[in-house]
């Protein structure tokens, strides 16, 4: 975490806790405030207006903090477009299909404009349009379906603030660990703004977000996911992480869907059957003790994906176990129906009480008892255990291999990524060969190095991917050849030339080696970049260069770069 993503946390904290009394004051006055019905908890009159405040905050600090490029454009443009629907609704009550629309609209233009998806999603035997098609269709309800689920856990004071300042948080980490500062910065700046409203909204609450900010904050995080939460490795990790951190307010969603479709309701139709609502009431915690219960589930979701960077059997067991605890929540506090308690059911042949049913006079236990058939399902299931644990006892012991641990190798992203430099990023995680790695590895500094659009002052692209013993020599290189003349041009603001597209050429073994590390491959990769416009440099707007790259410890780094390997113009 470097010292500007601090800072942008605390410049959209600080705006955010100047703003939200501000706001507040001023939309109470106006009656823009929460009504009370038969779902409400809160008492007295309170503004629903902060959701203004953290939208605000945000995009002061990514003004200030963020390099704009279409994935951001088209993240602030759906934002935008989001906030004010939701907006709209606090002030006016919009129709729920409005506000669908709304964020239909507002996942187009990110799914289009920015280019932003699920990433890696193919099926096999199928053609790759239509694995593009259905992942498109995919992003579409992951956006809108995320958007709505934080939506409907904003129903305790601090609730949906608090478990989305977790979910970025735990995003934010893992982006650290995995080079994606893009992500970090978005997840930095948006909690900032929701830090400094949480200030006014924890119980007794002062201000509510309402839609426009619970609605922002939804469409915020499932964007931020789709750009790859710092996994690329393939489709479960791209949203499979997400899915497990944003558990709670997902199964809170499904939860509601499937409750309403047992007792005949509306899925737009609100109820009091919530997670919040079952632990403030059923069980009588009160709206703090409830809200606390809930940041703790999301940290321990939370957790699951951060482990799994080092564990992934650990964290495959604590997921199953935390589900097992939610579905006993579930059954217990009956938030689908009376009669649905499988695994209570089940428990309670060890518990034996009274209040829980027994599985004698469970439908399916009476169906089998009625056919008599019983001793035999429970000798033929006895057999099937001792047959399959048999053969899984022979393999084990007949076919055991090493486990031979992989290292997962990761490569930085660059200091405020282009459109470009990202996408190239994104595929050297997505690489399934040495080879692909190796031109993307290549690309990417390639792309670095030549675009000084996005550089400060002394800062040389690309240096980051350069083999760490002949760093040195390159920085010396670089500032005496192409770099001699950027910090002026940064100064001025002219000549601030960006890569755009790229295509490699040819990738081969070189003939380059380093003194003592002679029995290391290395690889010559071939790059046609182009600009944005006429390099200051070679006066061309295309050129070809070659980058050499040593492979060491499963490792790609660059070790050598030829500028005179032609230029077009």
């Amino acid at each position: 975490m470097t010292l500007n993503n601090i800072l942008a946390f605390c410049v959209t904290f600080i705006i955010s806790v100047i703003l939200t009394p501000f706001i507040g004051k001023i939309t109470k006055e106006m009656g823009i405030i929460a009504h009370t019905n038969n779902r409400t908890v809160h008492h007295g009159i309170i503004p629903r207006t902060g959701g203004y405040a953290i939208y605000v905050a945000f995009l002061i600090g990514a003004m200030v903090f963020l390099k704009t490029d279409n994935q951001i454009n088209s993240i602030l443009i759906g934002g935008l477009i989001v906030f004010l629907f939701g907006l709209y609704d606090d002030i006016h009550d919009l129709p729920p299909k409005m506000k669908v629309l709304g964020q239909v609209a507002a996942a187009l233009i990110v799914i289009f404009y920015g280019g932003i998806s699920l990433k890696g999603f193919t099926i096999p035997y199928i053609p790759t349009i239509l694995s593009y098609s259905i992942a498109l269709i995919i992003t579409l309800g992951w956006i809108v379906g995320i958007t709505n689920a934080v939506n409907l856990i904003d129903g305790l004071d601090g609730l949906c603030g608090g478990i989305s300042m977790i979910v970025l948080i735990t995003t934010g980490l893992i982006s650290i660990h995995y080079g994606r500062t893009d992500i970090t910065s978005l997840t930095l700046l948006l909690a900032g703004s929701i830090g400094g409203f949480l200030v006014f909204n924890f119980h007794p609450a002062k201000i509510f977000m309402g839609d426009c900010g619970a609605l922002f904050i939804g469409f915020m995080l499932s964007v931020i996911s789709l750009l790859g939460f710092g996994f690329k490795t393939s489709t479960f990790f791209t949203l499979g992480a997400p899915i497990v951190v944003l558990a709670v307010p997902i199964m809170d969603t499904l939860i509601a869907i499937i409750r309403r479709k047992v007792h005949h309701q509306r899925f737009d139709e609100a109820d009091k059957g919530h997670l919040h609502h079952k632990l403030m009431f059923s069980l009588e915690l009160g709206q703090t003790k409830s809200v606390l219960i809930l940041y703790i589930a999301t940290a321990l979701f939370s957790i699951c994906s951060f482990i799994h960077i080092y564990s992934v059997t650990a964290s495959i067991l604590l997921f199953a176990l935390l589900l097992l605890v939610f579905e006993i929540f579930v059954e217990y506090t009956n938030m689908i129906s009376r009669k649905y308690k499988p695994i209570l059911t089940i428990l309670n042949i060890f518990l034996k009480r009274d209040d829980l049913p027994k599985i004698k006079e469970s439908k399916t236990y009476l169906m089998i008892a009625k056919r008599h058939h019983l001793k035999y399902i429970l000798i033929g299931f006895l057999c099937a255990v001792i047959t399959v644990s048999g053969v899984l006892v022979y393999h084990n012991h007949n076919d055991k291999k090493p486990v031979v641990n992989t290292p997962v190798i990761t490569y930085e992203m660059p200091n405020h990524p282009t459109s470009l430099m990202k996408s190239v990023h994104e595929d050297i995680n997505a690489s399934h060969t040495k080879r692909n790695t190796c031109q993307n590895v290549a690309a990417l500094f390639a792309i670095d190095f030549f675009t000084i659009s996005n550089k400060k002052k002394d800062e040389i692209g690309g240096a980051q991917y350069f083999y760490s013993d002949r760093l040195d020599n390159f920085e010396e290189f670089a500032k005496s050849s192409y770099y001699a003349n950027v910090n002026d041009m940064i100064a001025n603001k002219t000549n601030l030339d960006e890569v755009t597209t790229y295509e490699v050429n040819y990738t081969r073994a070189s003939d380059v080696t380093l003194s003592g590390l002679e029995d290391y491959e290395y690889t010559d990769v071939g790059l046609e970049i182009t600009f944005n416009k006429k390099n200051f440099y070679y006066n061309y707007q295309t050129i070809n260069i070659k980058v050499t790259l040593i492979e060491k410890n499963n490792r790609f780094s660059i070790v050598s770069l030829d500028f005179n390997d032609g230029a077009n113009e």
